[in-house]
């Protein structure tokens, strides 16, 4: 799987001027900000509770088999955004390699997930209303929408320095935390990984899978990136894998300090307060659980908006919708609209579980889809696959392939299983306006069907 570190010989680009309008300012170092954050994302600090209840002392052990899963599928995903470095890259790659609706499809259903920033603001500010009682939540994770909102309408490198600062901080209160924890862990607590069987362990690392996902979602800023063939496969697996290993990190103390059956599903809070100094559990909590989680929604406004961007220079959206500031090189109206997604839940008092069902269900079909179009690249235009800095043998693509849809066959159908009834049906809301918008705006899939024929 050779990584070459020469300049991507040929890239596939939108047919409009969004691509030309953004600026391409990204390094690899604040790639992997990005990606890091996404895949973190409030994920350690929501999930060690649950994951300690599902498998006790083996939660280090789900988070690395959580995280050697998402490696597994997201390397067909950077294959292919290293052939074809693209914004918008959930929308382009399946209108262009796989159907022109299966493109509408993954815009769609990635739309979905920009309620994330709703859920993000209100775990946010429910951590600082724990270090400062008596804090209006709401009104502060409404602040917190805003403040990254503004970040981002001042251009996507602002934003993604901003972020790099968030990971450093972030990367220090979790230290902490592993580090303090280590000198009172009691060992004795990891004489059985596997109290409620391979069963549980595994239940466990597949919930995990969907906290450790999230990495692949830079191939849809590589259209803003300096060297997008060499750093979205990089920005992918070292986002992954340094998520990984904090995950672990953080894991062992949580089981181990208090012990699996006190710390099964609670809150990592209360092992900071038990192992760390009234300074250091702020830090804790305003480095580690709070800039996770505002480290999510700055870079999920940098990336939810691409594959809207890619599919309205398609036309399946009002082109308006698509302008780009040119001082700024930035989507205004598209992250206006995103920025109210993200507050009237807030306002309206949202159930933040119905939230995350929804979010989580769509991304098997969504990743999926990207690794059928990474295997259709190497087909339909070997040139760009033959000119790709990171590549894959056909063997090794093909397996992972496969092994990459299994997954997430599985964890599908083990989220659909939990899924509330409330939540599937606003979900099945969606898809229904989808269908609608879908039909009434198909001209725009027969004018793309001919062009790309």
């Amino acid at each position: 799987m050779p990584i070459d570190n020469g300049q991507q010989k040929a890239v596939i680009t939108m047919p409009t001027e969004a691509d030309a309008n953004l600026k391409r300012s990204i390094s690899l170092f604040q790639a992997v900000g990005v990606s890091f954050h996404q895949v973190v994302g409030g994920g350690v600090v929501a999930l060690m509770g649950t994951a300690i209840a599902l498998t006790g002392a083996g939660a280090p052990i789900a988070f690395a088999v959580a995280a050697l899963a998402v490696i597994v599928y997201s390397l067909p995903i950077a294959s292919l955004g290293s052939a074809m470095p693209v914004t918008g890259g959930r929308y382009t790659y399946a209108a262009r390699l796989i159907s022109p609706a299966a493109g509408f499809a993954s815009m769609w259903l990635s739309a979905v997930s920009v309620i994330q920033l709703s859920l993000m603001a209100l775990a946010g500010a429910n951590y600082v209303s724990a270090l400062v009682p008596g804090v209006p939540v709401r009104p502060l994770a409404i602040a917190l929408i805003t403040v990254f909102f503004l970040t981002n309408l001042a251009g996507a490198t602002f934003s993604s320095r901003v972020g790099i600062v968030l990971a450093v901080v972030m990367l220090a209160a979790f230290l902490l935390y592993g580090i303090a924890g280590a000198g009172q862990v009691r060992w004795s607590e990891f004489g059985n990984l596997t109290p409620h069987g391979i069963g549980g362990l595994l239940n466990a690392a597949a919930m995990l899978t969907f906290a450790t996902t999230g990495a692949f979602l830079i191939a849809d800023i590589g259209g803003e990136m300096k060297r997008p063939g060499r750093d979205i496969p990089l920005s992918v697996v070292g986002g992954t894998l340094v998520a990984a290993v904090i995950y672990v990190v953080v894991a062992i103390p949580s089981v181990g300090v208090l012990g699996a059956a006190a710390s099964a599903g609670k809150p990592m809070s209360d092992v900071a307060r038990h192992i760390l100094s009234p300074g250091g559990f702020a830090f804790f909590i305003l480095g580690g659980a709070m800039a996770s989680v505002i480290g999510h929604i700055n870079s999920l406004l940098l990336a939810a908006t691409k594959p809207v961007l890619a599919a309205t220079g398609d036309g399946w959206l009002p082109a308006g919708l698509g302008a780009v500031n040119r001082r700024f090189g930035t989507p205004h109206w598209l992250l206006a609209i995103l920025y109210l997604i993200g507050v009237v839940p807030v306002l309206a008092g949202f159930s933040v579980a119905n939230i995350a069902a929804m979010t989580s269900i769509v991304t098997g079909p969504l990743l999926t889809l990207l690794i059928i179009a990474s295997w259709r690249v190497r087909r339909q235009r070997p040139e760009l696959h033959a000119a790709a800095p990171f590549r894959m043998r056909r063997t090794s693509h093909a397996v992972l392939s496969v092994l990459g849809v299994a997954i997430l066959a599985v964890q599908t159908w083990l989220l659909l299983k939990q899924i509330t009834l409330p939540a599937l049906l606003a979900l099945a809301a969606w898809s229904g306006l989808g269908l609608v918008v879908w039909l009434t705006r198909r001209s725009a899939s027969l004018n793309l069907e001919s062009e790309y024929a």
